[in-house]
């Protein structure tokens, strides 16, 4: 078992490394492909914060009004970008496979010439199925702002970026149910600052999820898992 264990930890790093080295797109893609399982179903975030209810003032012995229903929670589906923090679900509730991904701790730092790029992806597995999933190379920068305005792109993580991050020996077992992990992950940007992130649940970006570099401005808060 132990040999098992090796071997696919091995062919792990070898194909991890191999996703460095490529640069043809359609290589990554066969190589994104390889990384994951592919996830058809959509993502969502629901917000379940209130909205405080108006209290009536009545006199004695008049009858109490009839409250207004709670307010329909704030929803985001794609192509709607979610936001930092958000609680993202992708697979109905008791599918054998359902997912929540959280973009946490985004951070950038000038070097020379460009712009380091750091964040973190938690994912929890809410199915009973594994996931299996390498973010390094299904995880992209696709918009930034620079001092020429936006500009629309694919940035990739590198092994540059991750060494000068000093995010090393990252795990990338496959996701086991009940499970929750966080991925650091790092790229290099011409100088600005990030504007929107994309996860390919399908290893090929018909089916993705992507958050804009901000806060939620509407509401707080998650829905249970």
């Amino acid at each position: 078992m132990k040999n098992e264990l090796s071997l696919a930890q091995v062919q792990r790093s070898m194909l991890l490394r191999s996703i460095y080295l490529l640069v043809a797109p359609v290589m990554l893609l066969f190589a994104a492909l390889a990384c994951g399982t592919i996830v058809t179903d959509l993502a969502s975030y629901t917000c379940p914060t209130a909205v405080p209810q108006a209290t009536a003032t009545t006199l004695a012995g008049t009858p109490m009004p009839t409250p207004p229903p709670p307010p329909t929670p704030y929803t985001i589906t794609p192509p709607q970008d979610f936001y930092v923090g958000d609680a993202v679900f992708v697979g109905q509730s008791a599918a054998p496979l359902r997912l929540r991904f959280r973009l946490q701790n985004v951070q950038s730092q000038l070097v020379g010439t460009r712009t380091l790029v750091t964040w973190r992806l938690e994912i929890r597995n809410l199915g009973s199925v594994n996931y299996e999933t390498i973010p390094v190379a299904l995880m992209v920068i696709t918009r930034i702002n620079t001092a020429n305005g936006e500009q629309i792109g694919t940035w990739r993580t590198s092994e540059a970026a991750m060494n000068a991050a000093g995010f090393t020996s990252e795990n990338y077992d496959p996701l086991t149910p009940g499970s929750t992990r966080t991925y650091r992950l790092a790229a290099y940007i011409p100088a600005g600052s990030v504007r929107q992130f994309a996860y390919l649940l399908d290893g090929e970006g018909g089916n993705r999820i992507t958050w804009v570099n901000a806060a939620n401005p509407y509401c707080s808060g998650d829905v249970a898992d």
